[in-house]
């Protein structure tokens, strides 16, 4: 008998979900161009060394991959669409002058599920600023998402803001081996204290970042920058990245930008942030329901050097949050659902 079922972490989506994701994403255009972002529409497949110029060696893991018939190459199924607009970008300077404000939208997928519930297969939607620095473009970037999550109905989400080197500063000047590397950031995605505090004691670097290693883990919340200013004494590396973060923060607030806290033990998977991180949470939704950040090293992999800054939405969460706030569908989509043939 026919096995109808589909491959582990992939779903089907029914005509209301379907109808409120194409919503969902309407509105979500609607405010990047409104900040002067235009849409790009980009391949599914790619060939897999460009795929894997533009993520780390763990993250390369969930590729998914095999031989094109027609010729030979092995091409894969794109796992993320940022490397795609940074190989966009580095072959095309001639229709996109820096600085570059890109959008786009579409289904990722990964050979293997995620964590949180996260399926294999992801639909996104977000903005990426090529070829721009600064607090201005990290305020505006935050702006854009902020207001985003305004108009799709997440007003009560929470934009979490960190830095992609103040937790690596402090674990590189403790002086941890290797394998305690990996372990300490498999803790500080989990805020274990305990575990930071066993690895502190292997560490052959300065005495002061191994004691601010346990530290790491409570970053988050009220006083979160006062108690980093601490921690940054112990590796000047963490200072700076502080201050970036600050200045980014100043730069928010003065756009009025109200929604955002502080998490500067918050570490990342794909390999290419460098600068500020920033993660929407919105009460309902499984997972975050947004998330970006700045990767400055990246363009320059692709053979076109810049400062970036972007975060994508991920559709299915944000589309839970709204559902289990009551919104079972944006109005417009609701009407649609209604008309019959």
């Amino acid at each position: 008998m026919l096995d109808l079922s589909l491959p582990a972490g992939l779903r089907d989506l029914l005509p209301d979900h379907s109808a409120h994701l194409a919503e969902l994403t309407a509105r979500l255009h609607g405010v990047f161009a409104s900040f002067g972002y235009r849409r790009v529409l980009l391949p599914t497949l790619e060939r897999l060394e460009v795929v894997e110029l533009g993520l780390s060696p763990a993250a390369t893991r969930d590729v998914l991959k095999f031989v094109e018939p027609a010729s030979g190459e092995v091409v894969a199924i794109r796992p993320d669409i940022t490397p795609q607009i940074a190989r966009l970008y580095a072959a095309r300077p001639d229709a996109l002058p820096a600085p570059a404000r890109l959008c786009y939208d579409g289904p990722v997928l990964r050979a293997r599920e995620a964590r949180a519930g996260r399926p294999r297969e992801v639909y996104m939607a977000g903005v990426e600023l090529l070829g721009d620095a600064g607090p201005e473009a990290d305020a505006e970037a935050l702006e854009v998402l902020a207001r985003a999550l305004e108009r799709v109905g997440l007003r009560h989400a929470v934009i979490e803001v960190g830095h992609a080197q103040f937790a690596q500063a402090v674990v590189r000047a403790a002086g941890l081996p290797p394998d305690a590397q990996e372990e300490a950031t498999v803790a500080l995605s989990r805020k274990d204290e305990v575990t930071l505090a066993a690895l502190s004691r292997r560490g052959r670097g300065a005495k002061a970042a191994c004691d601010a290693l346990p530290s790491l883990a409570g970053l988050y919340g009220d006083g979160a920058l006062e108690r980093a200013r601490r921690v940054a004494r112990a590796a000047p590396a963490a200072s700076a990245a502080l201050r970036e973060l600050e200045a980014a923060l100043r730069k928010a607030r003065s756009r009025g930008l109200t929604q955002v806290a502080v998490d500067l033990g918050e570490v990342r998977e794909l390999g290419y942030y460098t600068g500020i991180t920033f993660t929407a949470y919105a009460p309902g939704a499984g997972s975050w329901v947004a998330s970006g950040g700045r990767y400055d090293d990246l363009l320059a992999r692709f053979g076109r050097p810049g400062r970036a800054i972007g975060f994508g939405f991920d559709l299915e969460f944000a589309t839970q949050a709204l559902e289990r706030a009551g919104v079972r569908a944006p109005p417009r989509a609701r009407a649609r659902s209604r008309i019959r043939k």
